[in-house]
Order: C-alpha cells, then structure tokens, then sequence
C-alpha cells in the first residue's frame, strides 16, 4: 500500500514529519512519498542521515513548492494547486497512492479533499471525527471543528458516517449514538437539536437520545454528534483542563514529597492524555481517503498517523462509506 504524506505539515515539520517517516518506513510494511519542498526533503534527510548508523530507507520525492500554514486562510488551498496539502490528494486522485495523510491545516486538508476528491455519495457537507483522547478511546466526537454552521440533515449524516468509522475501525457493532444538547429530555436544545432529534429517531441508527456534556468523558455512548463550533470547544477545553490539572496535580505531589511515590500513575495519566496518540482521523465525506493528524505530532504521532492510515485502507473504510450512505435519509 503506498501513502502520500505531507513532509511540510505540522509545527515540526519537516524534521519530525520526516523521522516519523523513516521510523514508519522500517516498522510497517508500507510506501511512503514524501511530498513537499524536494529541496528541503533531502536536506533533511541528508542531516537524518549522517546521524543514523542503519542508514536510511529509500523514499519516492513529490516536489510541492508552497505550504499552507496555519495562520492562513485554508481557502487559500483552492488556487495553490502546488501547496503540499493539494498535492497529496491529487497524488490519491490520480492513482499514484492508495490514500495520503498530513499533519498540517485541517481546514486547508478539508477543502483540499473535496475539491479533489469530491464529496461521497449524497454527502450534504464534510466532517471530521475524533476519539475522545485515551479516556474514551470507544468515543468518538463528531463534528470535531470542520462545519460550525450545520443544518439538522448534516448531524444525521455525520452520525451515519461516525457510526460506520466506530463499526469498520473499532470492531463495534452497532454504535451506539447519543446528541448532544443541553439536557437529556427530548425536548432540550435549540432547533438545530430539536429537529435533528426527531431526524435521528427515524435514521435507523443506534440512537439512545440527547446527552450532557458529563456523557462524553463517562462514555456514555460511542458517537457523540454536535456542530463542529461546539465539539472543537469541547475537544479543546478537555485539551486545556487536562493540561492543568496534570501540571497541578505534579506541583502539588512534589511539594509534599510525594513525587516519585506517584510518578508511574502520573506518567500514566499524562499517556491516556496525550492528543498526539489518537494518530490521525479521515476527513469523512469526501470520495477519497485523506488522514489529518494533530498539528503538534512528533515522529512517533506521525508514525501512529500512517498506522491509521494503513488500518482505514486495510479495512476499506471508504467503501464502507460509500455504500452506508448510499441509503435515502431520514425524513420527519
């Protein structure tokens, strides 16, 4: 299987990209083209190199010349046809690799893969879903932050498409699937959830009804629909409140000289914590298979990154899509 991975995407690239690559290289029996600027890839594999007593494996070069960074609009990627993120997609399209992977701009992947790729079926609009970090690894949030402005026939695709992910990837049969609003009664929420809550009863899906906040981290089920603008605030703030109780939590150990008494269940917790182990999520929606992994990934993410991305391509991911949505949708 060959994958299109994205050297220039992420705060660490190229040079964390491109260890994870050596490091993926040798561990899985994969093909990697390393995209990017081909001046730069060698550069940095000539530095990998002079360190390295194995000596590196071969890798296959695609020159992109631009990248889209972070804090550019990822509109932008529509008419850079040479940004990093464009061409992996493209290399997908035209058969060149199987799927392709980055840990780049999740927006730019995003609208990379739909106009690349085009959207799957009767796909109203892309999402992206992510496990809720090692808490709930059986957890999967979805929108996680691609569409902040949704219709109620948009959260009943993202649940179909969150429940065959959990099915294909996890082995589960029949997610379960809960709403998240602002109480558990079947009249909570706004519109958007009232609506999509008598759209979701209708779906065919394992619906269990509306969920709390508290539902997430418990595991109360395992899809959690919501907008894109409120599951990037959950992700996030879950993100930042870990971070603060885990550095509280130390200071306070360390000052009653409890540190290395606990240090094993600390480092266990930082572990279920750590964002960078989810290894990358598919933008689901688009007739293609695009992986986008943590903007912070270091080389062992971007090794759990192509893991992920082999596993989707070993288990036929995309077709699993193609023919559960192929399904008419729900209607009040």
């Amino acid at each position: 299987m060959k994958i299109a991975l994205d050297a220039m995407g992420g705060d660490y690239a190229p040079q964390e990209i491109l260890r994870g690559a050596v490091l993926a290289k040798r561990a899985l029996d994969v093909d990697l083209i390393l995209v990017g600027k081909r001046a730069v890839i060698e550069q940095e594999l000539h530095a990998l190199e002079t360190t390295d007593m194995l000596g590196l494996p071969e890798f296959e070069i695609v020159d992109a010349p631009d990248v889209i960074e972070f804090d550019q609009n990822p509109s932008s990627v529509k008419e850079r046809r040479g940004a990093s993120i464009r061409v992996i997609a493209e290399l997908v399209k035209h058969q060149h690799a199987d799927a392709c992977l980055t840990m780049g701009h999740t927006g730019a992947g995003i609208i990379a893969s739909l106009i690349t790729f085009g959207r799957l079926g009767n796909v109203l609009r892309p999402c992206v879903g992510i496990p809720y970090f090692g808490l709930q690894p059986e957890t999967l949030l979805v929108d996680a932050g691609a569409m902040v402005d949704c219709k109620p026939e948009y959260l009943v695709q993202f649940a179909k498409m969150g429940a065959i992910y959990m099915e294909k990837i996890h082995g589960i049969a029949r997610p379960t699937v809960g709403l998240m609003t602002n109480g558990r009664e079947d009249n909570k929420g706004n519109e958007l959830t009232r609506t999509t809550f008598a759209l979701l009863k209708n779906s065919g899906l394992n619906f269990i009804g509306n969920l709390e906040g508290y539902d997430l981290p418990n595991g109360t089920t395992n899809v959690v629909v919501m907008d894109g603008l409120w599951g990037n605030v959950a992700l996030k703030l879950t993100e930042g409140l870990s971070e603060q109780l885990l550095t509280r939590l130390s200071k306070r150990f360390a000052e009653a000289g409890l540190a290395q008494a606990v240090q094993t269940i600390m480092n266990d917790f930082h572990v279920m914590m750590d964002y960078t182990r989810i290894g990358a999520i598919p933008v689901f929606g688009v007739d293609g298979l695009m992986l986008i992994g943590h903007g912070r990934s270091r080389a062992a993410a971007v090794v759990g990154g192509v893991k992920s991305t082999l596993y989707a391509l070993q288990v036929d991911l995309l077709e699993a899509l193609r023919a559960g949505l192929s399904e008419p949708e729900p209607v009040l």
